[in-house]
């Protein structure tokens, strides 16, 4: 059989990927997302806690330049997608008498280089601090405004539902093994056959690697353990941390996160780990977050959730996003971790201007775009005009986070296959009891609406069955 061809080809679904899915649909092309996973976003865009980050060592980094690129983009990017996005500003903690001294220097070294961007900086005295935050302990902080929160779920699947509307075509369960270069053509050997684009583009996370090996890429990941504690109540109303040293650092080391839907994420840790498959929570990684965070800030509420991400670093701790030695119809992006979610939307505008100048012909689509509703949920219809609620939307399956039968309907009909892909969209078990009052009925919920058999529902893909295959 004659292998399908297309004018680009993205490998990899994650947040980056799907960006530039999103920028390359607005152009007359043919486009394939190609996804080993069983849905968008479940590699290594699963794992963070939707952070816009503005502070990024190292400073001259490619990381750090196109974060502060991409958070701009953001306001454009959620009034587009229709995405939940909260601005609120960080506070870089002093918690002691010497970090109150090097207080003065920090402020006047993220002044100089983040002011002239836009993002105003100012020194928050303790006094102050106890009226903007009463839960956190510090003599003083550094207050930076343009952070933001955003609901990477939401973004995730709106990225995909709206590239899918303009054409692109996605291709899940289908690992990518091998690139091949013929004359003008690039060939994708993948576990479901042959695939040929003039174009590809490597968005494969902790696999890009890999990939960009096949045709003379030298880049390699080492690949690291982020660990983040949900707490069920809201604990702050910024993002706070403590204030970093001015030594050259590859993370800002984490801090208190306040999410839109009420909860509190504290973390991720920062811990080189052997295995690039292992997203495994141990007692130890709990234990160092708390120890890291526990004075910095009362705890308010339970401890619910202990997850973790597995990002996909490099030596040298930076972002790299090139042509391949072998031939520019091949970019190869290659250690795209934190603060990659801030920077996917400058990743997808540097990415097409690689296109253009390899040769790749960019007109804008004639045709109209199949226009998309996006659908109110029934924890906003619920806050807006409780007495409009009727229907599917009066059958509620998660009480915490007030998911209803009609949520649910909705995320199968836009693309949900697993029990994952219901919990992202819709929210669904994130809340105090984490699923215990939920899950079950959801999970009779997908039996009836998706026809499948129980021993074929998965969590999130192969050999995470919800119920034992005898």
């Amino acid at each position: 059989m004659e292998p399908r061809r297309y004018d680009v080809a993205i490998i990899g679904a994650g947040v980056a990927g799907l960006f530039i899915a999103h920028e390359l649909s607005k152009f007359n092309l043919s486009i394939a997302v190609i996804e080993k996973e069983a849905e968008p976003g479940f590699g290594v865009s699963k794992g963070h806690a939707g952070v816009l980050h503005v502070v990024q060592p190292p400073f001259n980094s490619l990381k750090s330049m196109l974060a502060v690129k991409g958070n701009r983009l953001y306001d454009r990017v959620a009034r587009e997608l229709g995405v939940s996005m909260l601005r609120l500003p960080a506070l870089l903690v002093a918690r002691s008498g010497i970090e109150l001294a090097i207080l003065p220097l920090v402020y006047v070294v993220l002044k100089i280089i983040y002011q002239i961007r836009g993002f105003d900086i100012s020194i928050v005295s303790g006094r102050r601090l106890r009226l903007l935050e009463p839960n956190v302990e510090g003599y003083a902080a550094i207050m930076i405004q343009g952070y933001g929160v955003i609901d990477s779920f939401e973004l995730i699947d709106r990225l995909y539902r709206s590239s899918r509307a303009r054409g692109v075509e996605f291709m899940f369960k289908t690992e990518a093994r091998d690139l091949k270069i013929e004359d003008d053509t690039i060939v994708i050997e993948t576990t479901r056959g042959s695939i040929r684009a003039r174009y590809v583009i490597n968005a494969a996370g902790l696999g890009s690697d890999t990939l960009a090996s096949r045709v003379g890429g030298s880049e390699r990941i080492e690949p690291h353990l982020g660990v983040m504690l949900v707490f069920d109540k809201p604990q702050t109303r910024s993002i706070v941390a403590p204030i970093p040293t001015l030594k050259p650092a590859r993370t800002k080391g984490g801090g208190i996160i306040p999410m839109p839907w009420g909860s509190t994420i504290w973390g991720p840790s920062f811990a080189p780990t052997g295995s690039r498959e292992d997203r495994g929570v141990r007692a130890e990684h709990v234990i160092d977050v708390i120890r890291k965070f526990k004075d910095l800030v009362r705890i308010k509420g339970r401890l619910v959730k202990a997850y973790a991400g597995v990002r996909p670093s490099t030596p040298k701790g930076d972002f790299s996003i090139s042509y391949s030695p072998q031939t520019r119809r091949i970019i190869n992006l290659v250690g795209i971790e934190s603060p990659g979610l801030t920077a996917a939307p400058a990743i997808a505008l540097m990415v097409i201007g690689m296109l253009k100048t390899a040769g790749l012909e960019l007109t804008v689509a004639g045709k109209t775009p199949q226009k998309i509703v996006w659908r109110i949920s029934t924890r906003a219809r619920l806050a807006i005009n409780p007495s409009g609620i009727e229907g599917h939307e009066g059958v509620i399956i998660c009480p915490c986070m007030k998911v209803s039968l009609a949520d649910i309907i909705d995320a199968i009909e836009n693309g949900a296959s697993t029990l994952d892909g219901i919990i992202f969209r819709t929210k669904l078990g994130m809340g105090s009891c984490q699923g215990q009052h939920c899950i079950g009925r959801a999970i009779i919920a997908m039996l009836r609406l998706t026809r499948k058999k129980p021993e074929d529902l998965v969590k999130s893909g192969e050999a995470s069955w919800l119920v034992e295959r005898l």
